[in-house]
């Protein structure tokens, strides 16, 4: 769960508490020659017991540079490098959403048409208040859904009017996907992979777990340090193992690949490789709000096409769909509001926003990722443990050279 209030001055609050009553703001740097990296950042890791980090920056619109720091494995010698997989979390919602207005700017969808229309029966019948949830209200998390699900007999509800307020939720993602599902014809991962994670260059990326990023992956440390298994792996390979002979293409002997399972076929499988997980969407892989697989230099290239404002191709948003993704769609309080897929940050809460971010959290990974759209820099941080959120926070402090609200927030 998440807080949804902040009060006015928190920034000012954050400073004191850090300095001991006195505001004081670090150097900015973006450099990879800092010894922030070689000096602090190893401290830093240690006292919050995260083995591994991956970092990387976006200046002037391209990826400047990305590495990582420590192992994969506590205990092990696999070090993190840029190629390192990371489970992204939350920070696969920005990807979809840019998915999504991808559609929008190809005439598939719109935003402002209730999902149900584009479904072939209402997917919340008793809820008469579902009926006018759109994408903008999910993109925004103004839907009215709550969060998540997390056992069978929970009830999914409209608690206010679509549009009404901010209500953080995962459960409006999952409906999305489900509608994006049908409108293009085919899987969710399929479809993300081909319209956004491959042209963009996110080779390493997916929605779904895949057999060749396996050998890459960090693996996930409680907030002692000591190492865990990846739920998404863990369910993804049971899913694969348990493929019924329907889902086996006779023709190459070999079994569909997760990448092509649609909803239902998921929901059929999931009892079957773990009867103990209910089937709701917080469970669910592939999940547009959760299950993405990503590197750090990977989410770099596709912030490279958030902040950058000269469309490039094909793959690129429409430049008024793409301001339109920064811009404010719900106010949060007086610091933070939501655009399309992104939290934005006003520096001082005043004036238009000067900053996009997300973070991720599946527990035992935690990432965050923070961008000046007129500045054209960003900062991408992946973290293979439960207190990478206290390690990132002190990297977007030293880079951008002033302290954030989001961080007293999330």
């Amino acid at each position: 769960m998440i807080a949804q209030g902040i009060a006015q001055g928190s920034v000012a609050l954050l400073s004191a508490c850090a300095t001991g009553g006195a505001t004081r703001a670090p150097k900015a740097s973006t450099s990879a020659n800092d010894t922030f990296w070689t000096d602090r950042l190893p401290q830093l890791m240690e006292y919050a017991s995260v083995p591994g980090v991956a970092v990387a920056m976006v200046e002037g619109g391209a990826v400047a540079w990305a590495r990582g720091f420590g192992v994969r494995a506590a205990g092990g010698s696999d070090p993190v490098a840029e190629d390192t997989v990371f489970e992204a979390a939350s920070l696969g919602k920005p990807v979809f959403a840019y998915a999504v207005l991808r559609m929008r700017d190809e005439g598939l969808i719109d935003l402002d048409r209730p999902l149900g229309a584009y479904l072939p029966a209402p997917y919340l019948p008793d809820e008469p208040k579902a009926a006018a949830i759109t994408a903008r209200h999910v993109l925004s998390h103004s839907s009215g859904f709550r969060n998540w699900r997390n056992g069978p007999t929970d009830r999914l509800t409209v608690d206010f009017t679509p549009g009404e307020r901010f209500s953080y939720s995962g459960e409006g993602y999952f409906y999305l996907q489900r509608v994006v599902e049908q409108v293009a014809g085919r899987a969710f991962p399929r479809y993300v992979r081909e319209r956004v994670l491959e042209p963009l260059g996110m080779r390493s990326s997916s929605y779904v777990w895949l057999p060749e990023l396996d050998a890459r992956m960090a693996a996930p440390h409680s907030s002692r340090g000591q190492p865990r298994e990846s739920f998404h792996a863990r369910l993804a390979k049971r899913m694969a193992a348990q493929a019924p002979a329907e889902r086996v293409d006779t023709a190459a002997g070999a079994r569909v690949p997760l990448l092509d399972w649609r909803y239902d076929e998921v929901a059929a499988m999931m009892p079957k490789a773990d009867p103990n997980l209910p089937v709701l969407p917080n469970y669910m892989i592939p999940n547009a709000a959760g299950s993405l697989l990503t590197t750090a230099g990977d989410y770099a290239r596709f912030v490279t096409h958030v902040v950058d404002g000269g469309a490039r191709g094909a793959t690129d948003l429409a430049e008024g769909t793409r301001r339109e993704m920064l811009s404010p769609q719900i106010r949060l309080n007086s610091a933070l509001a939501w655009g399309l897929g992104w939290g934005l940050e006003r520096e001082g809460g005043a004036g238009a926003p000067t900053s996009f971010w997300h973070w991720g959290d599946n527990g035992n990974y935690k990432d965050f990722v923070l961008g000046d759209a007129a500045a054209r820099r960003a900062v991408a941080i992946f973290t293979n443990g439960a207190g990478g959120l206290k390690v990132a926070e002190r990297i977007v402090n030293h880079v951008t050279g002033r302290e954030h609200p989001a961080f007293v927030w999330v």
